[in-house]
């Protein structure tokens, strides 16, 4: 028995099943089953990438999610203190990540109301995971959040075929500090495996306060027999991360790029002094529970459970605030009457979200059909408390200004079928129905009533074809349509009112057409795609005051672009990958609204009022015409692991609001990053991995991402606010690996 499983651990591993292994086939794929919901075969009418566990961590030393991926075809990564191991995000094809659906080992990892993954809040993830697919466009149906531009489903470890040890560490500038440590039994005759991995991060960040102190432990025991798998998982995650969602004044850029304004503030005296505990505070804890089981030679069974609980604060120095802005009295002190203070606040949330998903897959000769269903329970609190005022007369030690709380279900169901007539034809069809039952109520943090329900219904239909011709090409096409409910932060701006339209979910209409060509020296794809929108919800540019992205809906828009990727091989001492994306992302009819404030108070003047500016056609924010990687990896000696890497990604122009106005547009840039590694076998106790890694080796200066606020008053007049986000110029990184 203990044979079979190291047979079946080694195909996990590899990829590969060779003859003499085919009576192993069922126990083989049990681990596959587990993301086969969430998840499409390399023949799928679908625009997908797949990186295997040594593609992530080929170049990764204490990276996050978004920095491993931005080589990906239509992926732009950013970071917000300039270097990838604080706060982190992505787009594909534009489309921001709180539209991109995230699921590890096929269970939602999506916060329901915010509907994205915070990458810190789970650090060094990647150092677990043994598999990733990215689906862009509408893709197959998953669980959570909609896919409204593309889908990710990440796999983790387990289940390998002999016991390991795997010992990492990684320095480089900005005191950027990584320890990594994983284990595993093996799977062991009984059929358990143990797995665990911790992993530490910490760094004092590129620009002031960007520092990052963070913390994971990894934990997963497995059970396999011949026809069933069982895996439980814990994921335990720390980040404390300073604060640099603020940004820089583009003027301040020449002046100091590594300036912060968050914390700042003047003393009695006159100096600029810094709150030195303005942080991003999170806990999150994750548990799955994995069942996998052939009932029969054609029917499988995949039933998981999941839980995450997650509790996380933001600390900030405020000055010049109203106490009335907190339901305080004004303050006494002295005999003196104070309305403003200087304060001290936490913002502070608690949530836990229940899932469990259950699917059935039917699959013989021509014929496959899978049948699923997932509900989820979340259930959040949102509240503020005040720590200090430098003005107090009576107010409580924590005073608590506010409180809300919400609870947000989904059902959803699917069934999809393929169907292979031919050999080499196959036909794709899936339907999903998807209920949201989203309620709130409370105060907001500006003590607003936010007590509302949101019930919505999506019924989200998908068909395609792919034909397989001549040696080694495909064609492919299909068509797809995503519905997708607003954001919590979105209901709540249009709930506090004088907005002229409601907010009000969004439709995707997603068309692709495909030809891929493969062999074992060269590899090239072609895909064309046009999504059309209804009411699609697009960055304004603006943020509110804790760093989330404020959306408006936009009756009528589109995308449209080819994305060309090629991989050649032509001797064992070069490769070559590239990709490039050009596109058009366009609104039509375009009206801008502008709130006319108090020029005194910056308050919206009373009775509301607003503004207007309209645009036959305009630039979608956050969307650029092109984006591209190239990279070359050289392995000069034919008996050595040794390779040079150089990676471009390269950028083009974006808007960062929705006018097309040249002064509000970051400019496109090309970044290469250099990676040396060698790795040396010692004898029989393992091996030794070493790099070097140039990150920005030619020192770009260059801004990843911005945001505006425009202050419109009644006279006509205008302040415009901005702030952008330099990143790193060259930086240096070395690692030491250890396993065996």
């Amino acid at each position: 028995m203990k044979k079979v499983f190291i047979t079946l651990s080694a195909i996990l591993l590899t990829g590969g099943l060779h003859a003499q292994q085919a009576d192993s086939l069922k126990v083989v794929k049990l681990d596959a089953v587990v993301v086969s919901a969430t998840r499409v075969s390399s023949d799928a009418p679908v625009a997908v990438s797949n990186l295997n566990e040594g593609e992530i961590k080929k170049e990764n030393a204490a990276k996050n999610i978004p920095a491993l991926l931005q080589t990906l075809p239509s992926v732009v990564s950013y970071t917000e203190g300039g270097t990838p191991v604080g706060n982190a995000s992505f787009r594909i094809r534009g489309t921001d990540a709180n539209r991109i659906n995230i699921t590890l080992n096929g269970m939602p990892l999506n916060n329901p109301e915010s509907q994205e993954v915070y990458w810190v809040n789970l650090p060094d993830l990647s150092n677990s995971l043994q598999s990733i697919q990215i689906q862009r466009g509408v893709g197959t149906s998953t669980n959570g959040t909609a896919s409204f531009g593309a889908s990710i489903s990440m796999q983790t470890l387990g289940g390998r075929a002999k016991p390991y040890a795997d010992l990492s560490t990684a320095y480089g500038q900005y005191n950027t500090l990584l320890l990594s440590g994983a284990a595993g039994t093996g799977i062991m005759k009984n059929g358990l495996s143990v797995d665990a991995r911790y992993s530490y991060v910490k760094s004092d960040g590129y620009i002031r306060n960007g520092k990052v102190d963070h913390r994971n432990l990894y934990t997963a025991i497995s059970h396999y027999t011949d026809k069933q798998l069982i895996r439980l998982i814990y994921m335990d995650g720390v980040q404390h991360t300073g604060i640099t969602w603020e940004g820089i004044d583009p003027g301040m850029v020449d002046v100091d790029r590594r300036y912060n304004p968050a914390g700042e503030y003047t003393d009695d005296k006159g100096n600029i002094r810094y709150y030195d505990n303005e942080t991003d505070n999170y806990y999150s804890n994750i548990g799955q529970l994995l069942y996998t089981r052939y009932l029969s030679h054609s029917l499988t069974l995949n039933a998981n459970l999941s839980y995450n609980h997650g509790y996380g604060y933001y600390e900030n120095y405020k000055t010049g605030r109203k106490f009335a802005n907190y339901g305080l009295e004004n303050q006494v002190v002295g005999g003196v009457t104070y309305k403003k203070s200087d304060v001290i606040h936490r913002k502070q949330m608690m949530n836990d979200l229940y899932v469990g998903g259950l699917n059935l897959k039917y699959d013989r000769n021509e014929f496959a059909l899978t049948l699923g269903g997932m509900y989820s329970y979340y259930d959040g609190d949102h509240y503020g408390r005040l720590l200090w005022a430098k003005y107090n007369q009576n107010i409580p030690n924590g005073y608590e200004w506010n409180r809300n709380s919400a609870v947000k279900q989904e059902a959803n169901f699917f069934l999809k079928t393929e169907y292979r007539p031919l050999e080499n034809l196959s036909f794709f069809a899936e339907i999903q129905d998807r209920y949201i039952d989203y309620r709130m109520k409370g105060l907001d943090d500006d003590r607003m009533d936010l007590t509302n329900k949101n019930y919505y219904n999506f019924i989200n239909p998908k068909i395609g074809l792919s034909f397989r011709f001549a040696d080694y090409n495909e064609l492919y096409a299909s068509f797809g349509i995503s519905n997708r409910e607003p954001l919590r932060s979105d209901l709540k701006e249009s709930l506090k009112g004088g907005g002229t339209r409601d907010i009000t979910s969004e439709r995707l209409y997603d068309y692709e057409l495909g030809y891929k060509y493969t062999n074992s020296v060269f590899a090239f794809s072609a895909n064309f795609y046009y999504m059309k929108y209804k009411d699609q919800l697009v960055q304004t540019g603006k943020l509110n005051d804790v760093g989330y992205k404020l959306q408006e809906n936009v009756p009528d828009s589109y995308r449209t672009g080819i994305e060309l990727a090629m991989a050649y091989t032509p001797t064992y001492w070069l490769k070559l990958d590239g990709n490039i994306t050009l596109s058009r992302n366009k609104i039509k009819n375009y009206t801008a609204y502008y709130t006319i404030y108090d020029p005194e108070t910056y308050n919206p003047v009373i009775p509301y009022k607003q503004t207007t500016e309209f645009y036959k056609s305009t630039d979608i924010s956050f969307s650029p015409k092109a984006v591209g990687s190239f990279s070359v990896t050289f392995k000069p000696f034919e008996k050595e692991d040794f390779s040079l890497s150089f990676v471009n990604k390269y950028v083009g122009r974006m808007y960062y609001d929705n006018t097309s106005n040249p002064d509000n547009r970051l400019s496109d840039y090309l970044v290469t990053d250099m990676v040396a590694s060698y790795s040396l076998d010692v004898q029989k106790a393992g091996k030794l991995d070493f790099q070097f890694m140039i990150n920005n080796l030619a020192s770009i200066k260059h801004n990843a991402n911005a945001w505006i606020d425009p202050y419109t008053f009644p006279d006509g007049s205008r302040e415009i606010y901005k702030g952008v986000y330099p990143q790193a110029g060259a930086n240096l990184m070395g690692r030491i690996r250890y396993r065996f």
